[in-house]
């Protein structure tokens, strides 16, 4: 396997093919806003590609030496079999040289049902399981509540730190009328 940078057709793709399917509608950016982050420089969209063929995808915004891992899927046929693990190691070797990278996990703790609580525990599980660190941050994003995790042995730093960095991210990504709605910390 192997993580390659994806050029815009392959983003378009991806976009309009997988990614309004894993996830849902309320928390997609714009495909257009990821474009032009892209052209600007902060933004980059890797494939992990198995014999040719796009398997899964990370979409990452890109702020000075820090990172937000933006989006993050494996496609359904290829899910279960330790390939999120091997797109998280690779992943974890592109950005050695980050000072920072987060993302976020949905918080089991607000899930709506039985099932979509086990779910986000598992998935939670997935990346502790994987060397992601809890930074101990808490933040609601798209009306979704999220736990903030580190990619890596460190948390990433502190609280007030990272919250300022998060908000960085999606102020560089996103128009300053949606940033502003969309974007919230929690206890």
């Amino acid at each position: 396997m192997k993580l390659n940078l994806l050029n815009i057709d392959e983003i378009k793709q991806i976009y309009e093919t997988r990614m309004v399917i894993d996830f849902p509608k309320a928390e997609l950016k714009p495909l257009k806003n990821i474009i032009e982050a892209v052209n600007s420089g902060i933004y980059e969209c890797l494939g992990l590609f198995e014999g040719g063929e796009c398997i899964g995808y990370t979409f990452l915004v890109k702020q000075d030496e820090s990172f937000l891992i933006d989006y993050i899927a494996i496609y359904p046929d290829k899910r279960n079999n330790g390939v999120g693990s091997q797109l998280l190691r690779h992943l974890y070797e592109y950005l050695a040289a980050a000072k920072v990278v987060i993302l976020e996990v949905e918080d089991p703790q607000y899930a709506k049902s039985a099932e979509e609580k086990d779910i986000q525990t598992r998935r939670l599980g997935f990346y502790m399981r994987n060397g992601c660190v809890d930074t101990r941050l808490r933040v609601r994003c798209f009306g979704v509540p999220f736990i903030i995790l580190s990619l890596g042995k460190e948390n990433g730093g502190e609280p007030d730190f990272l919250w300022d960095l998060y908000n960085s991210h999606y102020k560089a990504v996103l128009p300053k009328e949606m940033y502003e709605k969309i974007l919230k910390e929690y206890d």
